[in-house]
């Protein structure tokens, strides 16, 4: 039984038990992240946003990479001094470009700033703000997720416990249980496609298609905490 400063690893294994991390087919930590990813993915960006990391800066002509990383807020300082944070717009690329035309009644200001992302770098896009920014005070910041594999940190979710899942991953520490159910759903999936194909025992995999269908279950009963809209949060 998992104590309550168990990893993710040792929640898995209270469901599933551990013999999933020793199947050599099974890349099972790849699973892990993909459950990571999709919790992440199906929260709202106010819930992201509530753990969210310090905003990446932009104070100068240049771009911000936006690689494995799920963009929540962007922000920009409309003035070098005494200025006010006013919230960026994303637009798509077109948009952005007409946005820099000094012409057009659709130019962006400093009290109306818009971002967009570059993908002229194959499989690298980055994120850009318009009007640029300066290291003045005139200064852009990005609020965002970094998704599990991101070098920015978030290497191994198998180890994290419900304190580090907030402290180094950024998200909920009471997501982690929505975590260990998709893992489980993801890694029993992936074991049932497995024993499909080696035309192995049939009332086993029965078993195992029970089981996934009880924890699909409660997953989403799980993550009902986290997708409740604000008037049902405050009890109106």
């Amino acid at each position: 039984m998992a104590t309550p400063g168990a990893t993710i690893a040792e929640r898995i294994t209270d469901l599933i038990g551990s013999e999933y991390a020793t199947i050599p087919s099974l890349s099972y930590k790849d699973l892990i992240h993909a459950a990571f990813n999709e919790v992440a993915d199906m929260m709202s960006i106010d819930e992201l946003l509530k753990y969210s990391r310090t905003p990446g800066t932009l104070t100068q002509a240049s771009e911000w990479l936006v690689e494995d990383r799920k963009i929540l807020r962007v922000t920009r300082v409309d003035a070098d001094s005494s200025g006010i944070e006013r919230a960026a717009s994303y637009v798509d690329w077109h948009e952005f470009q007409r946005a820099q035309d000094t012409g057009s009644i659709y130019q962006a200001t400093a009290y109306s700033p818009v971002y967009s992302f570059d993908s002229k770098n194959a499989g690298a896009a980055s994120l850009m703000i318009f009007p640029v920014c300066n290291n003045d005070g005139q200064v852009g910041k990005i609020w965002y997720f970094a998704y599990a594999g991101d070098s920015g940190g978030v290497v191994d979710v198998s180890l994290k416990t419900y304190t580090t899942l907030n402290t180094e991953c950024y998200m909920p520490s009471t997501s982690i249980h929505a975590i260990v159910l998709k893992s489980c759903i993801n890694i029993l999936q992936a074991y049932l496609s497995e024993q499909i194909q080696d035309e192995e025992d049939v009332e086993l995999m029965q078993m195992i298609q029970n089981q996934i269908q009880s924890l699909e279950k409660s997953f989403l009963q799980e993550m009902q905490r986290f997708l409740k809209k604000g008037s049902d949060v405050k009890g109106e």
